[in-house]
């Protein structure tokens, strides 16, 4: 007599918020702890799954030990296994193990970080800092029996938990009280309110900002921990870097060293090991002393130093702004890149996928593109944020971030090319990145770049370039990977070696654009202004002009003027990488 199968249930898990870990965030080591805090933890639900006997299909590791690979880039926050059990109880056993797990990992990750000199200093409400992170973490799991039919199973899974996660739960809080709120959520109280401004100042908190325990955790858990992680201003500052030369940077270090009466110009931060290599005076000083603008910030004691009539930083401004001018005859350029991306055709393709060992491959393909994404990235001298699965969210200094998400897109459709959709579409990959200033708002900057993602997805298999002057309007431009002979990312390369090398006059996009709104509709005409609008910038190179004409008959006289507004701040970083 033949022996029954032993019965499977497919388990499911969601851990959550994103939105709380990742993107509230204030500056670049809020994101960069945000991302890594919810990759740990799912890193812990996942090995504790692993202990328990579940066959893990999402994320789909050969051993235990690849979980520790896997999470260098970054763990999914979805966690799909096969569960051996008789019984649901068993399954629900193994599901809220995990939960306490995660849990766990949190609440002591956060009693280490708060002991700190730092933090300590700052924190007024252990206790509430504490609950603030026990409660944070949501855990949304859902587990049917498995029968024959995976994608059926799968399916159901999908739709029950999404179901579940709309069905909120609201527990009382037992934590409130009349203090101000978080500065960057709104919605925990403030731990940190009535800590001095020096303390404040040590801890990494900006002058008048109130931070949860949840924020505490996130702002200080980079630096406790010795984890390395780029700042925005760091990435507006690799282009002119990168253009110095030797006597250059050996004269900048000087001029660094030299303001060390006036500030602080060190840092207890970690820069990332691959930028640290490349260039030492990052390890050295604090990267906002190359930037005038911030040295207020840097003062040594700011309460001393605000009471005195002559500002100790006002000193060292002017004397690294006299730097600049006078030996350097430049200056960093402050806006830097931040690429979002995102697969295409990713749900159907999934849905295609019929047995468990279908869906496994998957899977071990995307984490062989999620490894080889901190490669690609760090190449580029960028900084990787997050990559799991299908997403990547990562900061690039202006002058290699088109190069990098081109390289992305190939990487992904290389490891994807084997699956397929119903209709035989392979998976692609959408590009949006955002071009902003350094001292800009990093939640709004981050909104930028997703929109960005979500115009490239308009078409798929795209490149969409936002970019958003301090003072000016916002310029988005899009087109898809395969344009021909030229697409978008080549084109704007093209353009900001034009306007860098002044082949172009930089007036030219905007008179185009104007023209193009007065004339709307006669190409032949728009064609003659063109021309007559570059004969009267001097411009006399033909080939430059025919070839200008060819690109407005091929995409537009608006969509050029766009692209070539949108090269601007590509053509800043190159000139700084000429000196």
């Amino acid at each position: 007599m033949q022996e029954d199968a032993p019965k499977k249930y497919l388990l499911l898990i969601s851990l959550g918020p994103v939105q709380g870990f990742i993107a509230t965030a204030r500056r670049t080591r809020d994101l960069f702890a945000g991302s890594r805090l919810l990759s740990e933890a799912a890193r812990r639900v996942a090995e504790d799954l692993l202990a328990e006997g579940v066959e893990l299909v999402f994320p789909a590791p050969e051993k235990p030990a690849d979980l520790e690979e896997l999470g260098k880039s970054g763990i999914p926050n979805v966690i799909l296994g096969v569960v051996p059990a008789e019984k649901a109880e068993k399954v629900a056993d193994i599901a809220e193990a995990a939960r306490e797990q995660a849990r766990g990992f949190l609440k002591d990750l956060a009693k280490r970080i708060f002991a700190a000199k730092r933090a300590a200093a700052v924190l007024r409400d252990r206790a509430r800092a504490l609950k603030q992170v026990e409660d944070l973490l949501e855990f949304y799991w859902v587990a049917v029996p498995l029968g024959d039919d995976y994608a059926e199973a799968r399916s159901r899974a999908a739709r029950i938990l999404g179901a579940r996660k709309s069905t909120r739960d609201f527990a009382p809080v037992d934590w409130g009280d009349s203090v101000p709120k978080s500065s960057l959520s709104g919605d925990l109280e403030s731990v940190t309110h009535g800590a001095s401004d020096s303390a404040k100042q040590a801890a990494g908190l900006r002058e008048g900002e109130e931070l949860s325990g949840v924020d505490l955790l996130k702002r200080r858990y980079l630096v406790e921990e010795q984890r390395p992680f780029a700042s925005t201003t760091l990435m507006a500052l690799l282009p002119f870097l990168e253009g110095l030369s030797e006597d250059e940077r050996k004269a900048l270090k000087e001029a660094i060293e030299d303001l060390k009466p006036f500030i602080e110009v060190t840092s207890d931060s970690r820069i990332p090991e691959h930028l640290a290599r490349r260039f030492p005076l990052l390890e050295r000083f604090d990267t906002r002393v190359f930037f005038p603008n911030r040295h207020r910030e840097l003062a040594k004691n700011p309460q001393a130093a605000e009471a005195k009539e002559k500002k100790p930083w006002e000193d060292s401004r002017r004397q690294l702004a006299e730097f600049y001018s006078e030996t350097l005859k430049r200056e960093p350029y402050p806006y830097y890149a931040i690429l979002l991306a995102d697969g295409d055709h990713m749900g159907r393709v999934i849905d295609q996928q019929k047995r468990v060992d279908d869906h496994r491959a998957i899977s071990r393909q995307l984490a062989g593109f999620a490894g080889r994404v901190r490669r690609i990235v760090e190449k580029y001298d960028g900084s990787l944020v997050y990559s799991g699965g299908d997403d990547v969210l990562a900061l690039l200094p202006l002058h290699t971030a088109l190069a990098c998400a081109r390289e992305l897109a190939e990487e992904f459709r290389r490891q994807l090319a084997g699956f397929c959709t119903e209709d035989g579409q392979s998976p692609t990959l959408s590009v949006g990145i955002a071009l902003v200033h350094h001292l800009f708002d990093l939640g709004e900057a981050f909104e930028l770049a997703r929109r960005a993602e979500k115009k490239a997805k308009e078409s798929r298999n795209a490149l969409a370039v936002l970019w958003s002057p301090r003072s000016g309007v916002e310029t988005v431009v899009q087109g898809p990977w395969g344009e021909g002979p030229r697409p978008l990312d080549r084109r704007l390369s093209d353009f900001a070696d034009w306007l860098q090398e002044d082949t172009i006059p930089a007036r030219f996009a905007y008179e185009l654009k104007e023209a193009s709104r007065v004339l709307a509709g006669n190409s032949e005409l728009l064609k003659r202004e063109a021309e007559r609008i570059l004969k009267r910038k001097e411009v006399k190179d033909q080939n430059l002009i025919q070839d200008l004409q060819k690109l407005i008959e091929a995409i537009g006289p608006e969509r050029l003027a766009d692209e070539l507004i949108a090269a601007r701040p590509f053509a800043r970083a190159k000139a700084l990488l000429k000196g």
